[in-house]
């Protein structure tokens, strides 16, 4: 049986920095999770995780992904967008503890040229190579 879920955990040595994780349901994926240490946060982290994650899904055969978003975290929203994401809608209330709403975002074509070229381009500018990403954590 194919897994239905990836995740990655990016680690500085033993300490885990950042991670996200997607579900896939056909030839999409939907961003479940991704979180960075805030002491970490601005170091690439999340872009890191996002390109290791968008890579998988690709090779997995994923056609699109999506995922929701804070509507008042321009931060991520911007981090989205430069891997190929587009508004798609709003979840009202989606997140319950602080009724804010959700901003989905939908990146498609994730196997074209363009997109690998886009990916190829993030991973470039990338500075500082991260010391250690963990792939492959597959759940049925």
């Amino acid at each position: 049986m194919p897994a239905s879920r990836n995740y990655v955990v990016a680690l500085d040595g033993a300490v885990v920095v950042g991670f996200g994780g997607v579900m896939y349901v056909g030839d999409e994926a939907h961003l479940t999770t991704i979180a960075v240490d805030p002491a970490e946060q601005r170091n690439q982290i999340g872009s890191r995780v996002l390109l290791a994650l968008t890579r998988c899904a690709v090779h997995d055969g994923v056609e699109a992904m999506t995922l929701e978003v804070r509507a008042t975290n321009r931060g991520a929203q911007e981090l989205y967008r430069r891997f190929g994401y587009a508004p798609g809608g709003i979840r009202p209330q989606y997140y319950k503890d602080v009724g804010e709403d959700a901003l989905i975002m939908w990146a498609h074509d994730l196997r074209s040229l363009v997109m690998a070229e886009r990916l190829d381009a993030i991973e470039t500018g990338l500075r500082n190579p991260m010391r250690t990403i963990g792939l492959g954590l597959n759940a049925a």
